[in-house]
């Protein structure tokens, strides 16, 4: 058993991101809590200005190590999280933040013996360099809040990680989470044991989530705001927003930071979220899933995405598509391969739809305030959470 010198260990890798970092670090150590350790891995070759910032700070909560070298994602990753001494880790970004009610939800996970907790993503801040394709600087500086009723549910893990891998893996949503959710540090050793370390392949968040899928049964999914992802204009979210998050694998600068990367041949090779996540998700089921899980994954559906999202990297999709059937995986028949592209179409069409059925930038959520960074923001997201009863209801009432 783990010995814990914390309830509660939030954990932030960055790299050259002061602008954002510092901001984020500030808002946490806001939080009015001896229960809480805040651990920062810092790779930056910049100007150093995280690290002189954190030099100042007279606070024994702060566990900060600035490593002189650059390291891959998910190494900066792991060594992140090896520091951490909470019973409870909470995994986010430098542009991210958490509302002081996390502590709370700590203390009820704790309670009620809870391995993994997952909030539904219901706060949200852009910041003020954050752009859209569509709609420009519309989010910039705007901190939103969706509606949430505290809801808790016990979920089970297998059905969640058969509808994810039937995806190819494109989202964390039906899974347990570490970034932006609160796993049990002595669960995380135990992946640890099995896998050699938490993270495995390019993506930290997508193979976090498949691996806690493989070793626990359960998981619980809450409907409280107790994280707060942001969105900033140097993040990967950002890239995405404005259609830059892909390219050539070995010019890439999220991609060159891997020494001795191993990409499998059935993967299209180019970079971008979906393959990516897909990546993640291909290396983590290769250590630690069985046969039967591994084969559960649709490559059909990944180069479905890939030809649909990413035609101008088709070549790259049809040598995969080539491959993949000389080696008989599942699935890959033509026919699968044009109900999964018809999918894909199928989902977009949806998606816009919705989109113009709430045509105003916030879509229905509430618009809590304009401001200059994610510390600002998380003080709003209390305020407006103070007023709310339904961490009352959600966390004593379960």
């Amino acid at each position: 058993m783990s010995k814990n010198k914390y309830l509660l260990s939030i954990v932030v890798p960055t790299h050259n991101r002061s602008q954002y970092a510092i901001a984020c670090v500030q808002s946490l150590l806001e939080i009015p809590s001896e229960q809480l350790q805040v651990v920062v891995h810092d790779t930056s070759t910049d100007s150093a200005r995280l690290a002189q910032w954190a030099a100042s700070q007279n606070d024994s909560r702060l566990r900060y190590v600035h490593w002189h070298e650059r390291l891959s994602m998910t190494d900066n990753h792991e060594r992140a999280l090896s520091l951490a001494e909470g019973e409870y880790v909470c995994l986010i970004g430098d542009d991210d933040s958490v509302s002081a009610q996390i502590i709370r939800v700590a203390e009820f996970a704790s309670r009620k013996g809870i391995n993994c907790l997952t909030p539904q993503v219901k706060a949200m801040y852009s910041w003020p360099d954050f752009r859209t394709r569509l709609l420009g600087s519309a989010h910039a500086g705007r901190l939103y809040l969706d509606s949430f009723d505290g809801t808790l549910q016990r979920l089970e893990t297998s059905t969640g990680l058969a509808s994810t891998l039937a995806a190819a893996c494109q989202g964390t949503d039906a899974l347990p989470k570490l970034y932006h959710g609160l796993v049990r540090r002595d669960i995380l050793d135990q992946l640890r044991m099995k896998q050699g370390r938490v993270f495995l392949g390019t993506s930290p968040d997508m193979s976090a989530a498949i691996g806690l899928a493989l070793i626990c049964k359960e998981y619980y999914l809450v409907d409280l705001p107790f994280t707060m992802p942001g969105a900033s204009g140097g993040s990967n979210t950002g890239r995405s927003a404005v259609n830059k998050h892909k390219g050539d694998l070995s010019k890439d600068a999220h991609m060159q930071p891997f020494k001795d990367l191993q990409w499998p041949a059935v993967l299209p090779r180019f970079f971008s979220v979906e393959t990516v996540w897909a990546h993640a998700a291909w290396e983590t089921l290769n250590v630690s899933a069985s046969l039967e899980q591994r084969r559960e994954f649709s490559l059909s559906r990944l180069y479905a995405l890939c030809l649909f999202k990413h035609w101008d990297y088709r070549k790259e999709t049809f040598v995969a598509i080539k491959l993949a059937r000389e080696k008989s995986f599942p699935g890959l028949s033509g026919w699968n391969l044009f109900l999964d592209y018809l999918a894909c179409v199928s989902n977009f069409i949806v998606s816009k739809a919705r989109r113009l059925c709430k045509p105003n930038v916030s879509n229905g959520r509430e618009v809590l305030g304009v401001v200059e960074d994610v510390c600002v923001a998380r003080r709003l997201l209390d305020e407006r959470l103070g007023k709310s009863e339904q961490f009352d209801r959600s966390l004593e009432g379960a």
